[in-house]
């Protein structure tokens, strides 16, 4: 009889066992962030620059057309890191505390953080690269559900200094400082290397959420010598030529449908033809090591790519890759109070310069605009995702996915509920939707109940549908263009429809109202000189040669 007894448990738990196994384990995710990286930097989206790694991610998985950030950097990292339009986690301006609980510039505790959910699921999370949603010392990443951190913020490439001469950019681990020689380090690498690192050490029991936040390409323009000398001589022909290409490979590759029209040219780009040899040759290396940067930003993927091969992790490993906002407009050479710092060459560890509103141009092809501003060039990011388990290779979709999306697609991928309540806290409901329907399933696009909304500076926003409502600071007059066929946004058609103007404004009032935003009129006097001259800094001077410097 005993016999019999343990006979029926060893074969329950055997079967329990089996049941256990055969459950399928939680996917590793990874989430890469680029920084100023334009719609078209990425040969997958129209590029000439070499990037084969994230090519390899794109063709072996799925893009979209459409996906959006907010804009600008801290407002997209909050909104990407919680799920809550950034208003609603404490940053709607950036980082810069402009008095109101909105406005405080770094992530509030009711905004839970995708490692503060993710770890209550097992998840071992990790962090290597660029945060820029703390303040008042509170809300680093390893207060913020990180088991394991790198941090490094904007600033020289080379050492630890910023734009204005001074040492700000310390970087650590864990929150304690991480000495590097000046000189003997480069940015991407070190955040490449903390994250290939951590992977190592991960317990591999355990699934791993890791979220890599590059810096590149965001200025100062710095690059190695060998990544810089790939593109010795490719941008002599300048901006209109390189855009013109770039748009021509979009519609082979599909990313530009073809009744879509094209961003008309804003009258401030500079006439390359009108250049002199010298002015050519300038601008056509500062264009030489953006390439460099964003190249060996696609090196340092390929890395992270190995080691889940060497692992054997890549077998169940989700990868999303996005842009924090459009290629940016500033001159850093004229903004605020100049690059006081800008003692060699560019490129260089004495340099420090942008590559401007010129090259952004053909950066952000074939959309209109540039970081900060809220037409498509300024909120479009490139999206890839890979999951061979999961997606069709070389899928391509219009998406219409947000940043606000991704916290409720890694929650649901995870298996996770989210809490109603955390550490005595009533967390802010998730703002987004999965992509899930998108990424797995037939759907083309994302349904929603609601429009989504923007507003940055007061710069603001509505899509709902094929309409896109925009107005743009210190103006209040709303702009009304039909995506479906203009997304370019050449051509306002508010006049034409003022009913669909009417609804997506009062829908725009209402959502402001429910998330924290206020004219910003009323905060303007509050607004950092920095960020006053950001925004003059996007203007170029045209004298009536066709250039100024």
């Amino acid at each position: 009889m005993n016999k019999v007894i343990l006979t029926c448990i060893g074969a329950l738990l055997a079967i329990q066992g089996f049941a256990q196994n055969a459950r399928p384990a939680k996917p590793n995710i990874i989430l890469i962030l680029a920084d100023d990286l334009g719609y078209s930097d990425l040969g997958a989206y129209g590029s000439e620059i070499k990037t084969p790694n994230l090519d390899r991610l794109a063709n072996e998985g799925l893009r979209l057309k459409e996906f959006y950030n907010n804009s600008i950097c801290a407002p997209t990292r909050a909104s990407l890191l919680t799920g809550q339009y950034q208003h609603k986690a404490g940053v709607g301006y950036f980082a810069n505390d402009l008095g109101l609980p909105a406005y405080q510039g770094y992530l509030n505790k009711e905004s839970l953080t995708l490692a503060e959910v993710l770890k209550t699921q097992g998840y071992n999370t990790l962090m290597s690269g660029k945060w820029h949603v703390a303040g008042k010392d509170v809300s680093f990443p390893w207060q913020r559900g990180f088991d394991h951190v790198m941090m490094s913020e904007n600033g020289s490439y080379f050492d630890q200094g910023d734009y204005e001469g001074g040492k700000k950019r310390a970087y650590t681990i864990n929150g304690k400082p991480y000495p590097l020689e000046a000189g003997k380090f480069y940015q991407t690498d070190v955040i490449t290397e903390n994250a290939v690192n951590f992977l190592d050490q991960s317990a591999k029991d355990k699934p791993f959420f890791l979220y890599l936040a590059y810096t590149a390409p965001h200025w100062p323009l710095h690059a190695l010598p060998e990544d810089i000398a790939k593109y010795k001589g490719r941008y002599d022909k300048g901006w209109d030529v390189l855009r013109a290409e770039r748009i021509k490979k979009q519609k082979e590759l599909g990313i530009i449908d073809g009744n879509s029209t094209i961003s008309e040219k804003d009258a401030d780009i500079y006439n390359w033809n009108k250049l002199s040899f010298d002015q050519r040759s300038q601008w056509a290396k500062k264009m030489e090591i953006f390439a460099a940067m964003v190249d060996r930003l696609d090196q340092g993927i390929g890395q992270v790519l190995n080691k889940l091969k060497a692992t054997g992790a890549d077998k169940n490993t989700i990868i999303l890759f996005i842009s924090d906002n459009g290629a940016p407009a500033e001159d850093l050479v004229k903004w605020y109070k100049g690059a006081v710092r800008n003692s060699g060459p560019v490129g260089t560890i004495g340099s420090y310069e942008s590559q401007s509103k010129n090259w952004s141009y053909a950066s952000n092809s074939p959309l209109k605009a540039f970081k900060d501003y809220m037409y498509e060039g300024g909120i479009s990011s490139p999206f890839i995702a890979w999951y061979p388990a999961k997606i069709k290779p070389g899928t391509l979709k219009k998406g219409t996915g947000h940043i606000i999306d991704i916290a409720p697609t890694f929650y649901e991928l995870a298996g996770a509920t989210y809490p109603k309540s955390y550490q005595g806290i009533t967390p802010n409901a998730l703002a987004g939707k999965s992509l899930l329907p998108v990424l797995f399933g037939n759907d083309n696009e994302l349904k929603r109940d609601e429009p989504l909304f923007w507003e940055r500076a007061g710069n603001r926003a509505v899509r709902a549908g094929k309409w896109k409502l925009v107005s743009t600071w210190p103006g209040y007059n709303w702009e009304l263009y039909n995506l479906e066929t203009d997304r370019g946004e050449t051509t306002n058609v508010a006049r034409q429809n003022h009913d669909v103007v009417s609804r997506l404004s009062v829908a725009y009032f209402d959502w402001a109202k429910r998330t924290g935003v206020v004219d910003f009129a009323t905060l303007e006097a509050k607004e950092p000189p920095s960020m006053k001259e950001f925004r003059k800094s996007k203007v170029q001077e045209v004298v009536s040669e066709g250039f100024g410097f």
